[in-house]
């Protein structure tokens, strides 16, 4: 039996489409296997201790919102690089990847640092981008991905670790170039919102492989991977 402990950073500040859901469905697989669980919410300002968790998640927001937590996570940069480099899980969905490049843009025009964990940079247009995307896993290249994006942003650079490759639909960047997301040692990170580890049983198991060793065989993902399978039939 494994203790894990989760920490889910600006759980209030960024929250949106059912983001929290990503933790809900974790959480319940992790006990229906047999192990313990908890979920850490501090308030924003307050002091973290990255080193005493097991993953780490961040949820899509608000640009705004975003904005607002940048200037508390910076103050993290050397805690949370040292975190991602020794192999703790992180899962960042939607534009809380901006946080982990060296800047972005604000609504206003204002410039943002970010703690350069990667090179690239976040770009605000101020226009509403909705789409889907379905792409393959770089952990799994025999299988597919489903995911959802409503934004504003895009990010500009090169896409040095991608989490999907022969992606359709959208990208990190402006236009669809073919790959989507960051997976770096641990670290996840995905503009797909909402609740992608739900919609996505394979994605949940590489979660839970990553934390606990090995997917719990008491878990049933039967009905999932039939409502995954229904969802990418859409595509064409």
């Amino acid at each position: 039996m494994k203790n894990i402990k989760i920490l889910h950073l600006y759980s209030d500040a960024l929250d949106l489409y059912g983001d929290y859901k990503n933790l809900d469905v974790l959480v319940s697989r992790i006990k229906e296997g047999g192990h313990n669980v908890s979920v850490d919410k501090p308030e924003l300002y307050d002091d973290i201790s990255f080193d005493q968790y097991d993953m780490v998640y961040i949820g899509h927001g608000k640009a705004r919102n975003l904005a607002a937590v940048a200037e508390h996570f910076v103050k993290y940069e050397k805690e949370v690089k040292a975190s991602v480099e020794s192999g703790t899980l992180w899962l960042c969905t939607g534009n809380s990847r901006e946080l982990f490049g060296k800047s972005f843009t604000t609504p206003d025009g204002d410039a943002k640092r970010g703690i350069g964990l990667f090179d690239y940079k976040g770009v605000e247009t101020n226009k509403v981008f909705v789409c889907d995307m379905k792409g393959v896993p770089s952990f799994a290249s025999d299988s597919f991905c489903y995911g959802f994006a409503n934004r504003t942003a895009y990010l500009e650079g090169e896409n040095e670790y991608p989490l999907f490759t022969n992606v359709v639909g959208f990208s990190d960047s402006e236009s669809c170039d073919g790959t989507e997301g960051t997976l770096y040692k641990n670290f996840f990170g995905t503009f797909s919102m909402g609740p992608v580890l739900a919609r996505n049983p394979n994605f949940l198991k590489e979660i839970l492989k990553r934390l606990l060793g090995d997917v719990p065989k008491a878990c049933d993902f039967s009905l999932e991977e039939k409502a995954q399978s229904l969802v990418l039939a859409e595509f064409k």
